[in-house]
């Protein structure tokens, strides 16, 4: 895992029909931009979490959806994958704290990462760089209490947007129907 500049990604987002959109000062988000695009949005009961427009709701129990949000990353892995925090990477790294403290993958990119805490810059990630991205995940998806603390997934490979939103909600937009139908299977595996 590393950090990269904003400015490396520019033109894969554009490639894949992604664009930023920021509603304010505190928070950005990546968004498909034809929104005729297929959307997937997985929900625990009760959550307040917003569906995108016109997406296709899935509801999992609170302990079942770490392991739906596994399968999808893990049919994703052939991919790299780029991370993008909703805020800045402050507020996530402060969130995971506690619960990565034992974890040294975690604690490496910690340790580097001090610069690039107030920062939107995108962290890198590679195949071998699976198991640690979906133990963060995973954990912010439990942890994360504010919109500051959610996360942006891409993949370099095929055009997605996967958000994982604080307080029980995965949003997630493909660039084609096909995407749509090679991930939705890992929704339902």
């Amino acid at each position: 895992m590393e950090f990269i500049s904003v400015e490396e990604v520019n033109e894969l987002l554009v490639q894949h029909g992604i664009e930023r959109q920021s509603p304010d000062d505190d928070h950005t988000f990546l968004r498909m931009v034809d929104e005729s695009a297929p959307r997937r949005h997985l929900a625990v009961p009760g959550s307040e979490v917003e569906p995108l427009k016109g997406a296709q709701v899935v509801e999992f129990s609170l302990e079942s959806m770490p392991g739906v949000i596994d399968n999808i990353l893990h049919k994703l892995h052939h991919n790299q994958l780029i991370l993008f925090p909703v805020g800045r990477w402050r507020s996530i790294f402060d969130v995971v704290a506690f619960s990565l403290a034992e974890n040294e993958e975690w604690q490496r990119i910690d340790a580097a990462a001090t610069v690039e805490l107030n920062t939107r810059d995108p962290l890198l990630c590679d195949t071998g760089d699976l198991h640690l991205v979906c133990e963060l995940v995973k954990t912010l998806f439990h942890d994360s209490e504010s919109p500051d603390q959610g996360l942006l997934l891409i993949t370099a490979g095929i055009p997605l947007v996967m958000e994982i939103v604080p307080n029980g909600g995965v949003r997630m937009s493909f660039g084609t129907e096909a995407v749509a139908e090679e991930v939705s299977e890992a929704i339902t595996a």
